[in-house]
């Protein structure tokens, strides 16, 4: 737990910082992502492996997200159907090989059981306000370094894995009330606790915001 607690306040110090400066990256509308502009609505949608979070805990997050867009409506926050915790994201599906991806997955999974894992704490990216994800037993992480085994190409895109929940995005080159509220009121607030039975595979359009993600396929982890 110590190290996912130090690794949460070096991310902390070193976007908080990026923030409060006034020093975040301006908003490329014309991000390319595998050859693709992101939000291009031609596109199909992308695949990625998640957990979603349990239904139980969106209340508690909304009211947060209330509280941020008090003090700055500026920014965009997300629809509790898109809370999840993002595992890997695979590539564009005609980019990728839905079957072998799914049989990879399910072969990986066969060796983890449910677990449990706690939601305490907000911190940020650049340009992500997010709910911080403590797993006791590192589960997520051991099945993310799995993953890597098995999916070579996710080495070179994703080498730390840092799991969170997205509950807002920084919109604005302008975010230090924000980033202040965060600190002052929920760096360390408890959120809750949710049991993980299933892994799910999802399709991605970026560019929608309640119909963001769509399930394929939920892995369920055996007891």
């Amino acid at each position: 737990m110590k190290q996912q607690i130090d690794g949460y306040k070096r991310n902390w110090n070193k976007y908080s910082r990026i923030i409060r400066e006034g020093l975040i990256s301006p908003m490329d509308k014309n991000y390319v992502w595998l050859g693709k502009k992101v939000n291009e609505r031609t596109n199909p949608p992308f695949l990625a492996s998640i957990v979603k979070v349990d239904s139980s805990l969106w209340k508690k997050i909304q009211d947060i997200q209330a509280d941020i867009e008090r003090i700055d409506s500026r920014h965009e926050f997300f629809h509790p159907i898109y809370f999840h915790i993002t595992l890997s994201e695979f590539g564009w599906k005609d980019q990728v090989d839905y079957n072998k991806i799914k049989q990879k997955m399910e072969d990986i999974l066969l060796d983890f059981s449910p677990f449990n894992l706690e939601i305490k704490g907000l911190n940020c990216f650049e340009r992500i306000i997010y709910a911080q994800v403590f797993d006791k037993n590192r589960v997520l992480r051991s099945i993310y370094n799995r993953m890597l085994e098995e999916f070579s190409f996710l080495e070179k895109r994703f080498p730390e894995y840092i799991p969170h929940i997205s509950i807002a995005r920084i919109t604005s080159e302008e975010a230090k009330e924000v980033i202040d509220q965060v600190e002052q009121r929920y760096r360390e607030v408890n959120i809750g606790e949710m049991s993980v039975d299933d892994i799910q595979i999802v399709s991605v359009k970026p560019y929608l915001s309640v119909g963001r993600i769509k399930t394929e396929d939920k892995i369920f982890l055996r007891d």
